[in-house]
């Protein structure tokens, strides 16, 4: 990824490619997306195996809990990947609005 030249004026401004922080913008919030769908489709898999599964007596065992546990933290994981990109993306907008 290139990264837009950031540069001090003598007058202190920082100046940057308007255009560059846009693409990356899009990019990035691309990527957000992809993380998304991975956090839906493994949060989808821990409300299967927690809500829908009717066997209960399935799920009494103590390997099944750990196998929730489990499931939930790797559910965690992207999600908070989607929320850091989706975070980074949006600065990067108002970079861009900011300099132009």
């Amino acid at each position: 990824m290139n990264w837009p030249p950031i540069t001090s004026n003598r007058g202190g401004e920082m100046t940057a490619d308007t255009e560059q922080l846009r693409r990356d913008g899009h990019h990035i919030e691309k990527w957000s997306l992809g993380w998304m769908l991975l956090s839906l489709a493994m949060w989808a898999w821990f409300g299967y195996r927690y809500l829908l599964d009717n066997d209960r007596e399935h799920l009494a065992g103590p390997e099944d809990g750990r196998t929730l546990v489990g499931i939930l933290a790797l559910a965690v994981i992207p999600t908070i990947i989607t929320a850091a990109t989706l975070t980074y993306a949006r600065v990067l907008f108002r970079l861009a609005r900011q300099t132009s």
